[in-house]
């Protein structure tokens, strides 16, 4: 029998950050360029001595990448070099967002050609305490590891418990082909589809350090794709039929409990209020459901893959885009959140890079026709082409304005684009905003990274839970840094400062929900929301999970290191191709 543990923490509210940052508007969009770092340089050294190393002898020039951590504070950047044939060598490291106080997160120095350890697309936990790597031996095992951003630690996710690369090359063949490894909505645990067949992928939940929890399912089909409700407590997911050929989509409570056939189809996305699910037929025609199976209706007879539609709902989760791609024209339409009131927003000649995202305010949907970048009222109304010639767009998490590429080079422009302003020389692609709008992610081609610092910010701080239980210790940094003299609160009423080493010990309070805040002249504040509970649990799940700041609109997860579900097709054949021959690098 477990112990009963008076008191856990569940850290189960996002990272409130308050911006101390300008907004820039229509009429005057004032953005300043204070420096740029460049990230490629700085990892050059390290990555030169891992090869040299490797006794490799590989010339080729690495591949960069990078995703930042939840609360903007750090950088993961993952290098590799992956040649036709031969060897290749991958590593990952973790930065503070400055540049500063890099260290090698993990690396494959020992890769032959019989087995070459590739280190793939990454996920930080929304708490930022654990980052999930996407790891392959090409045509053997697909599975992930968890690593801990404070320390060198690793482990595989699932029924195994290898730490180490060397230990994980010596006995990959003991780990379950793995996918689909996602967060819970507070980062407290992770669903995953594994077996060690591939074809009888169940559907299982892990704790923050990958250990399993519970399995969810028992089919003798395989679970093609799951996804999180919005509140965490529910699951949906499909199943092939592998003697029927046929999809069916399902929903589970976290637990295991009311497990339920709703229709025929592939999941697709849960409402905002998670009272229905979308999905698609055989026809790959999209719908609608509640989780209670009524009231089922469709919303599109177009085509829809969700590999390259786009199926989106606003900020404040009253209305949704959905998009479909067929025969050469790109078609957008409006819905409310329940997927009803459908109508035509734009229509036009293309094929992938169209890429419709709501502004981080819901007042504008930017689109890319061809290589222009327009933005549009949601009602359909108010065009406006912000510009021409452009590899990569994103909304500035204030909404405020938009950023581009165009040309090799990088702007913000107004949303109506009527002012523009150019920040750099050199980028093709944008790896993204941190999440307060300070600094923005930059690459040219696949060799050159950078970050563009903006003026006009204060450097973040970031509150971490070392221990929790009746006795609290609490951090508080900022790149990675201690910050001492920081006043921390409890739901405004004051608990102490940290000390010289940025610590502050404190009793826990009574059962309820909490908003710690951790403030400095100087600094950007941060607060972390958490509820203290009784749990019989003999190991209680505890985490913090970020989210963006105030100012800063929806949560977006970084196109480069996203997995997305669905398909095209419903042959198994197709979805093993799709599975052992993808290859994602940072």
């Amino acid at each position: 029998m477990p112990k009963i543990l008076k008191i856990s923490l569940l850290i189960i509210l996002l990272i409130s950050s308050i911006s101390t940052g300008f907004a820039a508007s229509s009429e005057n969009l004032s953005v300043d360029v204070e420096e740029i770092i460049p990230i490629s340089q700085i990892v050059k050294p390290y990555f030169d001595k891992l090869v040299v190393s490797s006794g490799t002898n590989l010339k080729e020039q690495p591949v960069i990448g990078g995703l930042w951590s939840p609360d903007g504070s750090r950088l993961k950047v993952g290098e590799s070099i992956n040649p036709q044939r031969g060897v290749t060598l991958h590593a990952a490291y973790i930065m503070n967002a400055d540049g500063s106080g890099i260290r090698e997160l993990a690396s494959t120095p020992n890769n032959t050609n019989e087995e070459s350890l590739t280190l793939g697309m990454t996920s930080w936990s929304p708490d930022g305490n654990r980052i999930g790597i996407y790891t392959f031996i090409p045509d053997v095992r697909y599975f992930y590891v968890l690593a801990d951003p404070d320390k060198t630690l690793i482990k595989t996710a699932g029924k195994c418990n290898y730490t180490t690369v060397d230990e994980i090359k010596e006995n990959f063949l003991d780990i379950e082909w793995q996918r689909d490894f996602i967060w819970n909505p507070d980062g407290t645990k992770a669903l995953i589809l594994m077996d060690k067949n591939p074809l009888r992928s169940q559907l299982y939940i892990l704790d923050p350090n990958g250990f399993v929890l519970q399995q969810l399912t028992d089919t003798p089909n395989i679970v093609t794709f799951a996804l999180w409700g919005h509140d965490g407590k529910k699951i949906a997911y499909t199943v092939y039929d592998l003697s029927k050929k046929e999809h069916s989509l399902w929903i589970i409570n976290e637990n295991g409990t009311e497990n339920k056939r709703l229709d025929d189809g592939i999941v697709i996305a849960w409402c905002p209020d998670d009272r229905r699910v979308f999905y698609v037929d055989e026809n790959f025609s999209l719908y609608s459901i509640k989780v209670d199976g009524t009231d089922r209706f469709q919303l599109s007879t177009e085509y829809f893959s969700r590999n390259e539609d786009v199926f989106s709902f606003s900020p404040d989760g009253k209305n949704l885009i959905f998009s479909s791609v067929n025969d050469g024209v790109v078609t957008i339409f409006f819905a409310n959140s329940e997927g009803k009131n459908v109508k035509l927003l734009e229509e036009f000649p293309g094929y992938l890079f169209f890429k419709p995202d709501w502004s981080p305010k819901g007042d504008k949907i930017a689109f890319a026709q061809a290589d222009n970048l327009y933005t549009i009222n949601p009602d359909g109304n108010g065009k406006n082409l912000v510009a021409s010639n452009i590899t990569d767009y994103e909304w500035h998490p204030s909404g405020d304005y938009i950023s581009f590429a165009s040309s090799g080079s990088i702007f913000v422009a107004s949303p109506d684009g009527s002012t523009k302003i150019k920040l750099s020389e050199k980028g093709r692609f944008l790896e993204g905003w941190s999440p307060d709008g300070s600094r923005l992610l930059v690459r040219n081609e696949f060799t050159d990274l950078s970050i563009i610092k903006l003026a006009g910010y204060k450097d973040p701080l970031s509150i971490d839970f070392l221990t929790l239980g009746e006795n609290c210790k609490l951090r508080v940094r900022c790149m990675s840094e201690p910050v001492a003299g920081a006043l921390l609160t409890l739901d405004e009423q004051e608990i102490g400062f940290t000390n010289s080493s940025g610590f502050l010990n404190y009793s826990c309070p009574a059962e309820g929900k909490y908003v710690i805040n951790a403030s400095k002249a100087g600094y950007r504040s941060a607060s972390k929301a958490f509820i203290v509970q009784e749990n019989s649990s003999e190991s209680p799940v505890r985490s913090a999970v970020s989210e963006p700041s105030s100012d800063s609109g929806k949560e977006k997860v970084p196109r480069s290191e996203t997995q997305t579900p669905g398909f095209r097709g419903i042959s198994v054949v197709l979805f093993m191709a799709f599975l052992i021959f993808r290859r994602s690098y940072l």
